[in-house]
């Protein structure tokens, strides 16, 4: 409605000038795009400054969270149940990876282990005693095996004598039938010996069998047993400072399916930032770009980092479209920095070196055309220009200009500086 307005006061002022002939005084304090306020530029309007190469850097703005990297944070909790009996740090203690922290009343877990340890010593024992004694009934088996094999040849010697002498009727038949006697004897007690040989070379197979099963199972418990007697005794699994204690001495911890946490070792040293970028900047962030961010509790400090990745899941709130950047933080200042502090980032996406620049005051527009007041040679112009890149300072200037030129920037009047820093400067003049 207010465009409307000035619309129908600039037909009606153009209409007045046309039907008198001459330009409306009124016409002189328009500023039309790509005209100075008024028709003829005066110098003292304006700062000239020289247009310089600079390099413009593209930069990306956000907000982040200084967080742990992953495994700067552990939790310890107990594996088995039992009183503390001691606990040897508090909150903001430094401990080393391997440094004990808390033991846990064991004195049933020293009694089993003495009983698993006694128990392997048996079995243990009975193996080395089967594997000694089984050896040598083995041997005596085969030793009489020999021995009856020794007889089977003689008694056959004699058999064939007692044969021969027979048939010459020195010998009476019962001589030969005795011999005959004697050399099956021995042929079935060689048999049932060999039989028995085998049976215990089968039975000492197994009893070694049997043993060695029994050492290693007794073996595996008295290792159950170290192992629960070690559960303990807790160390710290990292370097890092106690920043969570929940239990005390004296307490009791019950070990369940979930493990109870009682003590929280956070390794300050392992800290990123997670920055959160709009979707319509992440296009231009990428790994390796280089970065800084303050925080409010070092204001003046400007802490460098380097971005790490992106994570390609976005994080929405509030119907906001954010990424996640991971940025790397110098080691040098981390010291400093604690966690979940907020920080203000700038990511440098670009760099164009040594390019033609000028304040951004200096440059104005209208619609999609850009001007400068320039200074050349003491004479003053409005040139238009094509702007690229621009920073916090400065816009790039891609043409219209030349390096000898000088821009203008505007002075405000100081009834409108007053204005602006809320001072009273009195009444305006009326024109």
């Amino acid at each position: 409605m207010k465009k409307l307005k000035y619309l129908l006061l600039a037909l009606f002022l153009l209409a007045g000038a046309a039907w008198t002939g001459r330009e409306s005084p009124l016409l002189k304090n328009i500023a039309w795009p790509g005209k100075s306020q008024d028709k003829k530029i005066q110098a003292q309007d304006y700062e000239f400054v020289p247009v310089k190469a600079r390099d413009i850097r593209r930069t990306v703005m956000a907000t982040g969270t200084v967080t742990l990297k992953t495994g700067a944070e552990v939790k310890i909790g107990a594996r088995i149940s039992g009183q503390l009996k001691k606990l040897n740090v508090r909150i903001g203690d430094f401990v080393h990876a391997g440094d004990v922290i808390a033991v846990i009343d064991h004195v049933d877990l020293l009694a089993r282990l003495a009983q698993r340890r006694a128990s392997l010593q048996n079995e243990e024992a009975d193996l080395a005693k089967t594997r000694s004694q089984g050896p040598l009934e083995i041997q005596k088996a085969k030793a009489e095996i020999e021995e009856l094999e020794a007889q089977e040849i003689y008694a056959g010697k004699t058999l064939e004598r007692n044969r021969g002498l027979n048939q010459q009727g020195m010998v009476p038949d019962s001589t030969l039938d005795e011999s005959v006697q004697n050399v099956n004897v021995l042929k079935a007690r060689i048999k049932v010996s060999r039989e028995n040989l085998k049976l215990a070379e089968d039975r000492l197979l197994r009893d070694i069998t049997l043993g060695e099963a029994k050492a290693a199972r007794a073996r595996a418990d008295l290792q159950e047993a170290e192992t629960l007697l070690s559960y303990a005794t807790i160390t710290a699994p990292i370097d890092g400072i106690a920043a969570f204690i929940s239990t005390q001495e004296g307490e009791t911890v019950v070990a369940s399916l979930s493990a109870p946490t009682f003590v929280t070792l956070t390794d300050l040293r392992k800290l990123e930032v997670t920055v959160y970028v709009d979707e319509t900047d992440i296009g231009q962030v990428a790994a390796g770009q280089k970065a800084v961010f303050t925080v409010d509790s070092h204001p003046d400090k400007f802490f460098p980092g380097t971005v790490l990745d992106i994570h390609p899941k976005a994080v929405i709130k509030d119907n906001v479209v954010n990424y996640e950047v991971m940025l790397e933080i110098d080691p040098a200042n981390i010291q400093l920095l604690r966690p979940e502090m907020t920080t203000n980032v700038v990511i440098t996406t670009g760099v164009r070196e040594n390019v033609l620049a000028a304040p951004k005051e200096a440059v104005r527009n209208a619609g999609k055309q850009n001007f400068i007041i320039a200074k050349a040679n003491n004479a003053l112009s409005e040139k238009t220009v094509t702007v690229g890149w621009r920073d916090s300072g400065f816009v790039e200037i891609v043409s219209g200009l030349e390096p000898s030129d000088q821009v203008g920037i505007p002075i405000k009047p100081a009834n409108a500086a007053a204005s602006e820093r809320g001072g009273g400067g009195g009444p305006r003049k009326q024109p």
